[in-house]
């Protein structure tokens, strides 16, 4: 016996968000229906490794690595840099996807440049201070 499958629009469009799921499309920022929306249209997103990014009113965005302001750059590892590069992934249009691993290398540093440079946070220098972490939590 042969089945045969209605190629309805909704049919079609749920193949494309599972096809579009299944090549990564979440972790570029694309809401899906089984994936939240980006952090501008929600209040909470996924980070890496099951974090949730959460949005506090007066506080901004934590993703629950870390939730200090020491200074961190190049060389750097551990929960900090986890925050780091989860914010990145989750609450910017930072190009490419950070793993976040927690060693502050060279992919970092330039996505923290290219943070810098994008939200006018001076100096640019991919080290992230105080200022930088306060602008990090408010996108």
């Amino acid at each position: 016996m042969t089945r045969t499958i209605a190629t309805t629009p909704r049919r079609l469009l749920g193949v494309g968000l599972a096809s579009l799921t299944l090549l990564g499309g979440a972790a570029a920022g694309v809401a899906t229906a089984d994936t939240p929306a980006p952090a501008a249209a929600r209040g909470t997103v996924h980070a890496a490794a099951d974090k949730v990014c959460t949005y506090y009113n007066g506080v901004g965005f934590r993703c629950g690595y870390y939730n200090g302001s020491a200074t961190i750059g190049s060389g750097n590892n551990g929960k900090a840099v986890k925050e780091v590069q989860a914010l990145l992934n989750q609450t910017t249009s930072a190009p490419g996807t950070l793993k976040v691993d927690g060693r502050f290398g060279s992919r970092t540093k330039a996505a923290v440049l290219w943070f810098q440079k994008k939200y006018h946070v001076k100096p640019y220098d991919g080290i992230v201070g105080p200022k930088t972490w306060k602008e990090l939590r408010l996108k």
